[in-house]
């Protein structure tokens, strides 16, 4: 992946083009509440995709964050930003890992890194509280993604220490086993549930409660959290944005997305 990035060295861009950038957060912004319109329509109010939605939206807010954060001090901070999948931070560049030209273990690391933090935000959402006042949701809502990333940071370094080769080689195979146990997770759930639902319903309360809720559906939620950020990582790549400059005269270029995404955050999260 280090001699991937390396490759890019002369796309570095001198300057932030604000009139692109400007028009990137628009479109993800339409897109992202268009998305979850429809799963208000569809799924009704704080439906599964929605707050998938919402994790999405808290994910990459810690992304930009820590960009924001890496400009004023990136030597003692790169160690603990750059278990964040899909990015690398070099000096005053950010290289994000387009799919067009990376290696396919490379490319599904990375996917598989994101599952896991996407669970994690999901499972960790779904446990807290909301919060009743918006600062109050507010604050929970960053205890959740603030817990989920050291919990993250935690697992790469097991990852790290115990299965370096073996995740690097059977990283497609791990992926495409998780995809495949949600699907089973699905179709057993709903068959066992049914049928302890008929033999003895307060069984099947119980069932429901422990495995389809909590177990099921985050795992869900956490493989539609990846799909949308992957979707946001092709979208820069196709809009030309593989290296990013993160230097401190670039940060007012990111603050309107920082914006943007708290605001995106709160009423996907919580109002629909």
């Amino acid at each position: 992946m280090d001699l991937f990035f390396s490759q890019l060295t002369s796309l570095l861009p001198t300057q932030i083009d604000f009139v692109s950038m400007l028009k990137f957060i628009l479109l993800f912004a339409a897109g992202s509440l268009l998305l979850s319109l429809l799963g208000r329509v569809i799924f009704g109010k704080r439906s599964g995709l929605n707050h998938a939605v919402s994790s999405a939206m808290g994910i990459l807010f810690v992304y930009v964050v820590t960009i924001v954060v890496y400009t004023f001090n990136p030597s003692d901070l790169s160690r603990f930003l750059s278990p964040l999948p899909f990015v690398q931070f070099s000096g005053e560049y950010l290289y994000i890992l387009p799919f067009h030209g990376a290696e396919l273990s490379t490319i599904c690391e990375n996917v598989l890194s994101l599952v896991i933090l996407a669970f994690l935000v999901n499972l960790l959402d779904s446990l807290l509280p909301k919060g009743k006042t918006l600062i109050g949701w507010y604050g929970l809502r960053f205890v959740t993604v603030i817990c989920a990333i050291a919990l993250h940071y935690i697992v790469n370094i097991l990852v790290q220490a115990f299965l370096p080769g073996v995740l690097v080689t059977y990283a497609p195979i791990i992926l495409l086993g998780i995809l495949v146990v949600m699907i089973l997770l699905g179709i057993v759930n709903g068959l066992l549930g049914l049928v302890l639902t008929v033999a003895n319903p307060i069984l099947g309360a119980i069932y429901a409660f422990f495995f389809s809720n909590i177990i099921g559906k985050q795992i869900s939620k956490a493989i539609l959290t990846t799909g949308l950020i992957c979707a946001v990582v092709y979208a820069l790549e196709y809009f030309g944005y593989s290296v990013i400059c993160i230097s401190t005269a670039a940060l007012s270029a990111y603050l309107p997305l920082l914006v943007v995404l708290l605001v995106l955050w709160y009423l996907i999260g919580h109002l629909l």
